[in-house]
C-alpha cells in the first residue's frame, strides 16, 4: 500500500445482485483484511434490510441518483446508475487519495493484486486490465470481420464510425476492476466522454441496450486511447474474466490459477459473461483430473486455501 494514502474500495449492487455483492464483500473481509482500506458500497437499488446489513460491514453505504439526463432515462432500469455513477466516485465518497472499483460479480482471491492496482494509481496512472490473454479461448476462434467486432461496435454506438475506425483495434480495457487517484484528470475526462456517449442514443431493449450497459467502459477506453490519459495495463490474472477463459485449479496450492504455465494464481476472479454466475464447471486441475464447482465465492471459496 502507498504509505499515508487513504483508500476506498467501492462495490455496487441493487437488490437482485445482493448475493453476488456479499461474495465480493466477504472475499475482501476474509482475504484482504490486512489492507488499510475502507470498504464503500454504492447503492443502486438495495432494500432497506440489505442496506442495514451492509452498514455493519462497510465504512459507508451511499445511495445515488442519475448523474445527468439522457434520452430514454425514464425507461432505464435503476441498476444502470452503477454505470453512470462510476466516473463520479470521488463525489460520492469524498476525502480519499485512492479509489478502487470492483464489480459485484467479482471476488478477491489474492489480495496482493490490490496493492498492485493501488501502487500504480498512486503514481498517477489508471490501473486497469485489457481483455486479452493467452488463456482466453475466445481469441482462438475464427475472427469476425473488423466492423463486426465488439470493440468496433461499442465505439460506433457511442461516438460514430470515425472514432470506431480509429480506436476499435485496441484491446478493450475492462472497467470491472480499476484504480485511480482521487485528483487524477481522468475523472473529468471520463464524465464528459460518458455523457457525450449517452446523449447520442436512446437506451432501448436489444442490441442498443447491450452497448448502453457497457457505455461507461467504452467512455473509459476513449479517455485512454483518444485523450491519452496515463494508464498502466495490468496482467489478466489481476482481473480474470471467466467468460473469456475458464481458469484451472491447483490442488497443491489450493488456488484458482491461469490455465497455462506458470499457472499464476488469480488475483480477482470476475464472473463477467452471460450466466457465468449460475454455471457449474468441471475445472481442470494442474497435474491432472478435474474438480466440479461453481465460480461464485460461496462455491469456489470452499476449495481455496485460507488467506495468509
Amino acid at each position: 500500500m502507498p504509505p499515508g494514502s487513504k483508500t476506498a474500495i467501492i462495490v455496487s449492487s441493487d437488490a437482485n445482485y445482493f448475493d453476488l455483492l456479499m461474495g465480493t464483500v466477504n472475499s475482501l473481509r476474509e482475504r484482504a483484511g490486512g489492507l488499510d482500506v475502507d470498504l464503500c458500497i454504492l447503492d443502486v437499488g438495495l432494500t432497506a434490510e440489505q442496506v442495514n446489513h451492509l452498514r455493519d460491514l462497510a465504512t459507508s453505504v451511499v445511495s445515488v441518483d442519475w448523474e445527468f439526463d439522457f434520452p430514454g432515462r425514464d425507461k432505464t432500469p435503476g441498476y444502470f446508475k452503477a454505470m453512470t455513477s462510476r466516473p463520479y466516485l470521488p463525489r460520492h465518497f469524498p476525502g480519499y487519495d485512492l479509489y478502487m472499483w470492483i464489480d459485484s460479480d467479482a471476488w478477491v482471491q489474492d489480495a496482493s493484486v490490490l496493492e498492485t492496482y493501488l501502487r500504480s494509481a498512486a503514481a498517477g496512472q489508471l490501473a486497469v486490465v485489457p481483455e486479452i490473454d493467452r488463456g482466453y479461448t475466445m481469441f482462438y476462434k475464427r475472427p469476425r470481420p473488423y466492423h463486426r467486432r465488439l470493440s468496433h461496435r461499442m465505439y460506433r454506438w457511442a461516438y460514430g464510425w470515425r472514432i470506431a475506425d480509429r480506436l476499435g483495434r485496441n484491446p478493450i480495457l475492462n472497467s470491472g476492476a480499476f484504480a485511480l487517484r482521487g485528483d487524477a484528470p481522468h475523472w473529468q475526462l471520463w464524465q464528459a466522454a460518458h455523457k457525450a456517449a449517452m446523449c447520442r442514443w436512446r437506451i432501448s431493449p436489444g442490441v442498443r441496450d447491450l452497448y448502453g450497459r457497457i457505455s461507461e467502459q467504452t467512455a473509459l477506453n476513449y479517455v485512454v486511447y483518444r485523450d491519452k490519459a496515463p494508464a498502466t495495463f495490468l496482467p489478466a490474472y489481476c482481473n480474470w474474466l471467466c467468460g473469456h477463459g475458464t481458469p484451472m485449479f491447483d490442488p497443491d496450492r489450493r488456488l484458482f490459477v491461469e490455465p497455462h504455465a506458470p499457472h499464476q494464481p488469480l488475483g480477482i476472479v470476475h464472473m463477467a459473461g452471460d450466466g457465468i454466475q449460475d454455471m457449474t464447471f468441471d475445472i481442470a486441475q494442474v497435474g491432472g483430473g478435474s474438480v466440479r464447482t461453481g465460480l461464485t465465492y460461496p462455491d469456489a471459496g470452499k476449495l481455496i486455501a485460507p488467506a495468509p
